[in-house]
């Protein structure tokens, strides 16, 4: 009979468990690439979430908090649901392998006041990273990810100050808690099984923001910052082996750290009428914050895993019409590309370049508004090669994005 020994002893199987699943948690079929979900209200949902130079809603606390010093008191709750799903072929051939369709609703709430001409307040509670994927429990990458499973919640607050007539910054602080949740196969060699792991931790950052009125809203220039969040974790790791293995695999501890990148954005927003607006947005997300994750263990040697993640940018088009009676109709289309080489590609992370189109609808009456926005993910066919983190093949993904949000503003 194989021991747990003759693979390298119970603390090499665990820290192999641990590092594949800790990985695990980038996983993600939302917008954008990577496990950043930047669509965080309906209304700009609709127009592909380009409003980095044009947002005039409480969501700006998210998108653009310098816009905040030109608003006045606002309030908006909504919600965004998921659908995705993904598909594996190996190569070679052999039967595709389907994972569970996945369906999420994430919440957000942002408020703003105005406190002063000159200063503004604002605060926003969004999950802007996470989601996951479930496998089968019996497919051919059962050892690299079954399930696995990223929450965040944001609390941001921020203050914005008009600097010039035509020109405001803004500064804010998120406190971000994060909780981790996998399942991952163990190898034949133990009788096969699984491990499960979880755990959760409390992370800290900032960001900044520009808006300048070049045209008083007919052209205005944007630029945001929010900074990489770092999350140390400390998890515990369970496992469930073949009995003959019990004894060799106890549970055990295990700590690594997960660093939420930096991401940059740009806006330009063009009013050839009072009615029609086009805006276009690029942005930079720094994912190369993924380029390696060390796992630290009590007893066993130290995993170190290679990523190799690169930046990778957005392109967002945008635009929006809106009658005089308050109605708002809005299109856009993102391009959106892939951090993740073939080479470290993981079904816990089949990520792909993405084609995105959105389409959404907003009604306003006095101080009150409604807005609907659908956001259709598409994923261009990713491979994976190498064999090193995950079985060799082709992913496809798809996704769809619906949200609604309800918002009331008053004053100046």
């Amino acid at each position: 009979m194989t021991t747990a020994k003759s693979i390298g002893g119970p603390k090499r199987v665990s820290t192999g468990v641990i590092c594949a699943g800790l990985l695990a948690t980038a996983a993600s079929q939302a917008q954008a690439a990577g496990f950043l979900i930047y669509d965080l209200s309906a209304e700009a949902l609709g127009k592909a979430s380009a409003v980095t130079a044009s947002t005039r809603e409480p969501a700006a606390v998210w998108f653009n908090p310098a816009a905040l010093a030109y608003m006045g008191h606002g309030v908006s709750l909504g919600a965004t649901g998921v659908m995705a799903t993904a598909r594996f072929e190996p190569k070679g051939g052999g039967p595709e392998v389907q994972t569970e369709p996945g369906r999420f609703v994430l919440p957000t709430l942002f408020a703003n006041t105005r406190v002063h001409d000159r200063v503004a307040l604002g605060f926003g509670v969004y999950p802007a990273f996470g989601l996951s994927i479930t496998w089968p429990e019996d497919w051919l990458g059962r050892e690299h990810a079954i399930k696995a499973s990223i929450q965040t919640v944001s609390f941001n607050p921020t203050v914005a100050v008009k600097l010039l007539p035509d020109l405001s910054f803004a500064v804010g602080a998120s406190a971000v808690r994060g909780a981790v949740e996998f399942l991952n196969g163990l190898p034949a060699a133990v009788g096969g099984g699984t491990a499960q792991i979880g755990g959760g931790t409390w992370g800290f950052g900032g960001n900044a923001a520009l808006l300048y009125q070049a045209v008083p809203d007919v052209v205005h220039l944007a630029l945001t910052w929010r900074s990489r969040v770092r999350l140390d974790f400390d998890g515990r790791v369970d496992f469930d082996p073949h009995p003959d293995f019990a004894r060799s695999l106890p549970d055990e501890g295990g700590t690594a750290v997960i660093t939420l990148p930096d991401v940059f954005s740009a806006g330009v927003m063009w009013r050839p009428t009072p009615s029609w607006t086009l805006t276009f947005d690029p942005n930079l997300v720094l994912w190369s914050t993924f380029d390696q994750l060390v796992i630290d263990f009590a007893t066993a040697p130290d995993e170190v895993m290679e990523r190799n993640n690169k930046p990778a940018f957005t392109l967002r088009f945008g635009t929006e019409w809106t009658s005089p009676e308050g109605l708002s109709l809005r299109g856009g289309l993102i391009f959106d590309q892939n951090p993740s080489p073939a080479e470290t590609m993981a079904p816990s992370l089949p990520d792909a370049n993405r084609v995105d189109l959105a389409l959404g609808i907003g009604y306003a009456a006095g101080a009150w508004k409604v807005d609907a926005g659908y956001l259709l993910v598409y994923f261009l066919p990713s491979e994976a090669i190498g064999g090193k983190e995950g079985p060799e093949g082709t992913y496809h993904s798809l996704a769809h994005l619906l949200g609604l949000t309800v918002s009331a503003q008053f004053g100046p």
